[in-house]
């Protein structure tokens, strides 16, 4: 009966662990990739819909209340019109609707100088059901915008 050498019984004691250490790369770059296009979606989504939040809200700081500025109104602010009818023709206008999965406006308000549009969405990622399946219908993601009129004195 012979004794393997030492360097015959390291060489078997090795076998199939490269193959592991490839197998856990692998998972945690698929687990990192998963990470970044799920929240690089979810940002640029939430970017967008910034975006139609901030166009609603000039619209609307742009139309004033011409009933009040022709009785009189103060003569120091131009008062602004009631925003609801102005915001939902823009998000009508912009097609925000089909741009936008589960898109809505949630607020409007203003208080006669400054407006405030709140719109929310869902954006649906690519990988999150791998990750987890509360989110199934998508990720609800919300803007707010305010913006004054240009005519408003400091």
């Amino acid at each position: 009966m012979t004794t393997p050498s030492v360097r015959a019984r390291m060489r078997r004691e090795d076998d199939g662990q490269l193959l592991i250490l490839v197998l856990c790369y692998a998972v945690i770059a698929a687990l990192l990739i998963t990470v970044v296009v799920n929240l690089s979606k979810a940002y640029l989504y939430r970017r967008s819909l910034v975006a139609a939040a901030d166009g609603a809200a000039i619209a609307a700081a742009n139309v004033p209340d011409l009933p009040r500025v022709y009785a009189g109104g103060d003569g120091t602010v131009l008062p602004l019109a009631p925003t609801r009818a102005v915001v939902e023709q823009y998000a009508d206008d912009a097609q925000l609707g089909q741009r936008f999965d589960g898109f809505e406006v949630v607020a409007v308000s203003t208080d006669g100088q400054t407006v405030t549009v709140t719109m929310r969405a869902e954006v649906r990622m690519p990988f999150l059901n791998l990750i987890s399946s509360r989110y199934r219908d998508g990720y609800p993601v919300e803007a707010t915008a305010i913006a004054r009129p240009p005519f408003v004195p400091d």
